[in-house]
């Protein structure tokens, strides 16, 4: 007898465990360079950290209307096919798409603020699916009330990436967002084999031009420290950057007087902010022609693709396209590497 109760109890258990819950499924995608979002599926949704910000998508959340406040987003969704989804925009004249002052113009996408400033009432009336934003102290209030309403809200700041493909890598990102994880790899990789290979290009050069970058902004220089991505681009292209030592992963405060001694006779200024010509760029500090990079005509800017507004592309698709970024650099320092290339956001100053 009490064997077949011992028996009945073991057939209870057993059934009671088939219909425990099935263990959740997860799939974490691994990033090559971006350090600043991780993607996780989880059963049936996703788990997207961003910016130090975690929000959860179910795996079918459809973005067919959405709103960004940074330009570099706009280049990721357009890339991607996705540009119609677009319905509101912070500053419309700080993009250099077109498309987005045609929206603006004929009433698709709505100006929803600025840098200070977010409109609730008008963001709300657009019923966005998606917003996304930067960390801005002027938007958290309104943000947090949007994100009450049912709006997902997802912040991504790929600026703060320290490799120029780690920006490139949001298209993963985007791709999950808009169901377009194909077309966003199959971009991703083209643009980092590319990358890939035209850094092979300048491996075994034995003599490396010297290189600075940045301008003054009142009584300070800022120059790109030696872990940011801006050290890693002319490094990757070859070049011997003069802050490299410096172990700060975004910008260093120097004086002119640090710069000068440092760099007077660098063989190259890459970077020279969006002066138009030399003369504008002395106009703006005298001393700047003390260079030898400018006696020797070896400025240039990061306008090479501006338009009348002065919005600029390299914020832009520029944060997409590293291989573009890299391959201007390469064509200044060693023209004959690529003698059909042309450069694309960098413009030499007359």
């Amino acid at each position: 007898m009490k064997k077949n109760i011992f028996i009945y109890i073991l057939l209870i258990f057993s059934a009671v465990s088939c219909f425990k819950k099935a263990p959740e499924i997860f799939a974490v995608q691994k990033n090559d360079y971006a350090v600043g979002f991780s993607l996780e599926k989880k059963n049936d949704q996703w788990d997207i950290v961003s910016a130090g910000e975690k929000i959860s998508f179910p795996v079918d959340f459809e973005v067919k209307r959405c709103i960004i406040t940074g330009t570099s987003a706009s280049a990721y969704i357009d890339a991607l096919g996705k540009f119609n989804t677009i319905v509101g925009v912070c500053s419309p004249n700080y993009f250099y798409n077109p498309k987005i002052p045609e929206g603006i113009k004929n009433q698709s996408i709505e100006d929803v603020g600025n840098n200070t400033f977010l409109n609730f009432e008008k963001i709300l009336a657009l019923k966005p699916d998606l917003i996304i934003a930067m960390h801005n102290a002027s938007y958290e209030k309104i943000l947090n009330q949007l994100s009450k309403t049912g709006i997902k809200v997802v912040y991504i700041e790929e600026y703060n990436e320290l490799h120029p493909l780690g920006k490139t890598e949001y298209l993963k990102l985007f791709g999950i967002l808009f169901h377009e994880t194909q077309k966003a790899d199959s971009l991703y990789n083209s643009v980092k084999n590319n990358y890939l290979s035209l850094k092979e290009k300048t491996n075994n050069m034995q003599k490396k031009p010297t290189v600075f970058t940045g301008i003054m902004y009142g009584d300070s220089w800022y120059m790109a420290g030696g872990k940011s991505f801006i050290s890693t681009l002319f490094s990757d292209a070859g070049a011997d950057y003069l802050w490299t030592h410096l172990p700060e992963t975004g910008t260093v405060s120097l004086s002119f007087e640090e710069v000068f001694s440092r760099a007077k006779t660098a063989d190259y200024w890459i970077g020279a902010s969006n002066f138009n010509s030399k003369k504008e760029m002395f106009n703006s500090n005298s001393h700047y022609q003390w260079f030898d990079a400018c006696k020797n005509d070896r400025v240039y800017a990061m306008n090479g693709r501006e338009n009348e507004q002065k919005a600029n592309d390299y914020y832009e698709a520029g944060t997409i396209y590293a291989d573009k970024s890299l391959a201007d650099v390469i064509k200044i320092l060693y023209p004959n590497l690529l003698p059909d290339y042309h450069l694309t956001y960098l413009r030499k100053l007359e």
